[in-house]
């Protein structure tokens, strides 16, 4: 494994040119390559679940929200 400023150049280095170019330039930097795309993929994967996640609560709450103001339009016509 690199050193983590050899591996953060490396990274930069992937972002600035295509997918394409780096898989011809050699199997070292192809194996670097798709090690960082994972990475990429997987943290883009997670920030994903996460927003899955807060839209998922957020839905619950707002329809919780509703139900309780239902509730209380009904009680209050019940007088």
């Amino acid at each position: 494994m690199a050193e983590p400023e050899v591996e953060a150049a490396w990274r930069a280095e992937f972002r600035r040119i295509p997918e394409t170019e780096v898989f011809d330039s050699g199997p070292d930097d192809a194996k670097e390559a798709f090690r960082w795309s994972g990475d990429e993929a997987e943290a883009r994967r997670l920030q994903q679940e996460h927003a899955h996640h807060y839209l998922r609560w957020t839905f619950v709450g707002a329809c919780a929200a509703m139900i309780v103001g239902l509730i209380g339009v009904g009680l209050s016509f019940s007088d």
